[in-house]
C-alpha cells in the first residue's frame, strides 16, 4: 500500500528508534511568519495535526483568518501586492553606499498615503484602477469631514503617491499606463503659519510649568537656529563648541565675542542636509544659557544629548531620552500636550486670539518664523539659507515659500523706497532753487 505524504508533516527516529512528529513549514511559510509545531509521538494524530495546520494554511493563502504571528498574505497582482513590493524595493532599498534611498520623514509621509490607497484599493487587481475611479477617490477624499473627507492636503498627498506608485509598475512592466496622472486636484497653498513673540512666550511658559524645560528650550532653539526638529532632538553636547576667529569676518567675531560672558562665541555645530557641510550655527544671550544649563542637566542625568525627555525617566534613575522614532512620537504628543495647555491659559487670561493662534501652530512653523524673523531684519538670502541649511541656489524659491506677506515686509518696503527715493528728490529740489 503506497504510504501518504502529508506536506510539511517530519518524523524523526532517534537511536532508541522512536519517532517524534513534527509540522515543518516550508521556507515560504517560515518568511511569513509559520512556526514550527511538535506533535508528538502518535503518527496518526500528528497525521490529523498537520492535515488541520494544513487547512489553515489553506484558508491564509485565500485570504482567510491567520494566526496572529504570521502576516497577513498578499497577491502580488493587487494594489496590496504592488504597494509591498514598492516598499521592499524602494522605501527599503539602499544606495551603493549602503545608505538608505528615502529618509525616514520621507518614509513616514509616504507610508501614511500608502495605508490609505492599501485601504481604498489594496485587494483589487491593478487592472481595477482607473481614471475614473481615482476621480471618485479624488471627489470622496475633497467632500465635506462630516461626509469621510480627509483634507486638501492629504487628498493631494494621496494622489500623489498613486501616481508614483504606477508610476514604479510602469517601470515594473506590470501596467501600461498611469491611472493617477493628471488627477486633476491643484497642490494646495504652502503652509504660511508664522509663531508671534506672544505665542513663543507662551509656549515656553507653559513648558516650564509643565516640568518639561526641555521643550521650551526645544522652540527656543527652532526659533533662533531655524533647524528641523528632528536634528534638535539628536543634538548632542559635542556638537555645542566653540567658534574660532577663522572662520568669520572679524568684525562678526568681534561682535559676538562681545555677547558672550566669556569673549568666546559658541553655536551648535550642525550639517547641511543638501550640502553635507558641517557649520556652526553661533547662540547668543539666553538661548546660550539656556543650551549650557540644559548641558549640565543632561551630564548629570546620564544623558549626552541637549534636549531630554524631561518626564519620563529611564531605570536606574537616569534623565530620559527622546531617542529614535518612538522618541520623536514622544516629543511631539509632549509638545502637543504643552501647546492644549498654553492655549487654555490664553483662553482663562481672556486673550481669545492668541488662544486661537497656539491651538494651530506646530514645531516645524519655527523653522518658517525663524527664516521670517531674519528676512524682516534684511538679511540676504544666502545668509539665511546658511543658518537654515538649504541650498543656496534654491533659497530664493525657499524664502518665496517661507516668507508669506507680512506688515514687517511691507513696512520694510516702505521705508527702503522712501529712503532710496530721498536723494532723487532732494536733488530735484536743489535743481528747482
Amino acid at each position: 500500500m503506497a504510504k501518504i505524504r502529508i506536506p510539511c508533516l517530519v518524523g524523526k527516529t532517534n537511536a532508541a528508534g522512536i519517532t517524534s512528529w513534527y509540522w515543518q513549514p516550508s521556507a515560504y511559510l517560515r518568511k511569513n511568519g509559520w512556526k514550527a509545531i511538535s506533535l508528538g509521538k502518535n503518527e496518526t494524530d500528528a497525521i490529523n495535526a498537520a492535515r488541520a495546520q494544513n487547512e489553515r494554511v489553506e484558508e491564509w493563502k485565500d485570504g482567510g483568518s491567520k494566526p496572529r504571528e504570521v502576516k497577513k498574505r498578499i497577491n502580488r497582482g493587487t494594489v496590496a501586492g504592488l504597494i509591498a513590493r514598492y516598499r521592499e524595493e524602494i522605501m527599503e532599498g539602499t544606495k551603493q553606499d549602503g545608505s538608505p534611498v528615502l529618509a525616514d520623514s520621507t518614509k513616514k509621509t509616504y507610508n501614511t498615503a500608502l495605508r490609505k490607497l492599501e485601504a481604498w484599493a489594496g485587494k483589487h487587481p491593478l487592472a481595477f484602477i482607473t481614471r475614473s475611479r481615482v476621480r471618485v477617490l479624488r471627489n470622496a477624499m475633497m467632500a465635506d469631514p462630516e461626509k469621510g473627507g480627509i483634507g486638501h492636503h492629504a487628498a493631494h498627498q494621496t494622489l500623489k503617491m498613486g501616481r508614483t506608485l504606477f508610476a514604479f509598475a510602469i517601470d515594473c512592466e506590470l501596467v501600461e499606463t498611469n491611472p493617477f496622472d493628471n488627477f486633476r486636484l491643484a497642490a494646495p497653498p504652502p503652509r504660511d503659519v508664522i509663531w508671534s513673540p506672544a505665542a513663543r512666550e507662551a509656549m515656553m511658559a507653559a513648558a516650564a510649568a509643565a516640568g518639561m524645560p526641555s521643550i521650551a528650550l526645544a522652540v527656543e532653539l527652532g526659533f533662533a537656529t531655524g533647524q528641523r526638529e528632528a536634528d534638535l532632538l539628536h543634538l548632542s553636547h559635542r556638537q555645542y563648541v566653540a567658534i574660532p576667529e577663522h572662520k568669520m569676518q572679524p568684525e562678526d567675531f568681534a561682535t559676538l565675542a562681545a555677547l558672550a560672558p566669556d569673549h568666546t562665541p559658541r553655536g551648535i555645530r550642525v550639517r547641511q542636509r543638501k550640502t553635507k557641510a558641517w557649520i556652526e550655527v553661533p547662540v547668543v544671550n539666553d538661548t546660550r544659557n539656556r543650551i549650557e544649563a540644559a548641558i549640565r542637566s543632561a551630564r548629570a542625568g546620564g544623558v549626552t544629548t541637549v534636549l531630554m525627555d524631561d518626564t519620563r525617566p529611564r531605570e536606574g534613575g537616569l534623565q530620559g531620552l527622546y531617542e529614535g522614532k518612538a522618541g520623536q512620537t514622544r516629543f511631539q504628543r509632549d509638545f502637543a500636550a504643552v501647546r492644549t495647555a498654553a492655549a487654555a491659559q490664553a483662553e482663562n487670561s481672556g486673550d481669545t486670539e492668541l488662544a486661537q493662534e497656539l491651538a494651530g501652530i506646530e514645531f516645524r512653523d519655527l523653522r518658517r518664523t525663524c527664516v521670517v524673523f531674519m528676512g524682516e531684519l534684511g538679511l540676504d538670502a544666502h545668509l539665511i539659507a546658511a543658518i537654515t541649511g538649504h541650498d543656496i541656489d534654491e533659497t530664493q524659491k525657499i524664502l518665496k515659500t517661507y516668507m508669506p506677506r507680512t506688515t514687517g515686509r511691507a513696512a520694510r518696503a516702505i521705508a527702503l523706497a522712501s529712503a532710496r527715493n530721498k536723494p532723487r528728490q532732494d536733488d530735484s529740489n536743489q535743481a528747482e532753487g
